[in-house]
């Protein structure tokens, strides 16, 4: 977390390029995420979100500030919270269960057309090498970008980039949310199937949450531990990937 802000004074140019290439798909995901929750909401019959012009992709209608000055400073960040008021639910758990996996899953849907994209330019840039080389593709958005630019040209290998970031960007956002810790979705998941509780915790009980969440947070561990889970998630979706371009001849 914290080696992104040094790098700010280590490497400036190359932290600027970065967060210039990383920010359009952050912006995207959050904004999506919480596009599906008011989405859903809607469809569920809660009209709040969109009442309150959250029903939308603009970012500035999701973006809250101390969340944005994080991402710009430490590159981590979070949106507002679409809100919701459950009393409008036409079945007031099951659509509370649907309202929370519906950021997630259209978080895991842009990972997937993210990858896809990649891949197809990773399969574009080493057709040239021949057979044997479409391996490469399940590992399309882990390549060295300097490969990319030396085959398809540089604009292509920051398109590239941009597209991995995004990639990482919403992976990431749908393991962390599936977390069973309140207020993430993950909490409304299991309370819903499994404890049958009030759905949303009390105030004391999500500030002790997330006091916990930020002292793993700092700790490292929970970097740690999504980054296992991030790079599990994306090997598993390249072997997919890799087989899928073989049985069309993509590779």
């Amino acid at each position: 977390m914290f080696g992104y802000f040094s790098s700010l004074f280590e490497d400036p140019r190359s932290t600027l390029i970065f967060f210039l290439l990383a920010f359009p798909g952050r912006l995207l995901a959050i904004s999506a995420h919480e596009y599906a929750h008011a989405w859903e909401a809607d469809r569920c019959g809660d009209p709040t979100a969109r009442m309150m012009g959250r029903l939308t992709l603009n970012p500035l209608k999701h973006l809250d500030l101390v969340g944005a000055l994080m991402m710009l400073l430490l590159g981590f960040g979070w949106a507002r919270p679409v809100p919701v008021n459950p009393r409008n639910y036409r079945n007031y758990r099951r659509d509370d269960l649907k309202v929370s996996l519906a950021g997630v899953t259209m978080n895991l849907l842009l990972t997937v057309a993210g990858f896809l994209a990649a891949a197809v330019m990773a399969a574009v840039a080493v057709r040239p090498m021949g057979a044997g080389y479409g391996v490469l593709v399940r590992y399309a958005v882990s390549l060295n970008p300097e490969f990319i630019s030396a085959t398809l040209g540089r604009l292509c290998s920051y398109i590239y980039q941009m597209l991995c970031y995004f990639v990482y960007t919403n992976i990431s956002l749908a393991i962390f949310n599936l977390l069973p810790v309140p207020p993430l979705d993950g909490y409304h998941v299991v309370n819903d199937l499994l404890l049958k509780r009030n759905l949303f915790a009390t105030e004391k009980v999500q500030r002790i949450a997330m006091g916990a969440m930020l002292l793993l947070m700092f700790s490292g561990l929970l970097g740690e531990g999504l980054g296992y889970a991030v790079n599990a998630a994306l090997s598993g979706l390249g072997w997919v990937v890799q087989h899928l371009f073989e049985l069309i001849g993509a590779v």
